[in-house]
């Protein structure tokens, strides 16, 4: 087994980030005000941390207490494995952490899912280049690639609580 193979690599995720954040915000839901500007759904890797973080917001914005017990009715009855989705949201919120971290952690989970859309954008080009007939352009086919990688950049400085490369780069445009 090669671990350098491309093809043999996990994509960038942080499980533990994901589930430390949706912890602290079960138990203390001023956590989730620290996070909601920069962070959405769609930046959780994993499916059910995505539901569970949607439905968090949901249950906020309608100015309603989020507790594992209060949420648990409006997510899937699915096995997390051994265990159910109310047992899951409990120990969510027996091994969270401080509201202190709940940034970093989101933050975390952000770059995460940036490094993988810039993955799958890579790849992108990658079979785009294997695969382009004859008659079209590779050049001409790679600037929505570009303008993708662009809003990747500018993604980031949403993410960001100070200023770093992807303000830099916004910034001399």
């Amino acid at each position: 087994m090669n671990f350098h193979d491309p093809d043999m690599r996990a994509v960038p995720t942080n499980i533990e980030a994901e589930q430390a954040l949706l912890g602290a915000i079960l138990v203390n839901n001023a956590a989730y005000d620290r996070v909601s500007r920069f962070l959405e759904p769609q930046h959780f890797s994993e499916p059910i941390h995505k539901r569970i973080f949607e439905v968090i917001g949901d249950t906020l914005k309608l100015g309603k207490l989020v507790t594992p017990v209060l949420i648990k009715s409006f997510l899937p009855d699915v096995k997390i494995g051994d265990v159910t989705m109310g047992q899951y949201l409990a120990l969510l919120a027996a091994e969270s952490v401080t509201i202190i971290n709940v940034v970093d952690y989101a933050q975390a989970i952000h770059e995460m899912w940036i490094r993988r859309q810039a993955i799958s954008e890579v790849q992108s080009i990658a079979d785009l280049a294997f695969d382009l007939p004859p008659d079209r352009d590779i050049l001409a086919e790679i600037g929505p690639v570009e303008d993708r990688l662009a809003e990747l950049r500018a993604e980031r400085v949403r993410g960001e609580t100070r200023e770093g490369i992807g303000t830099r780069y916004l910034n001399s445009l």
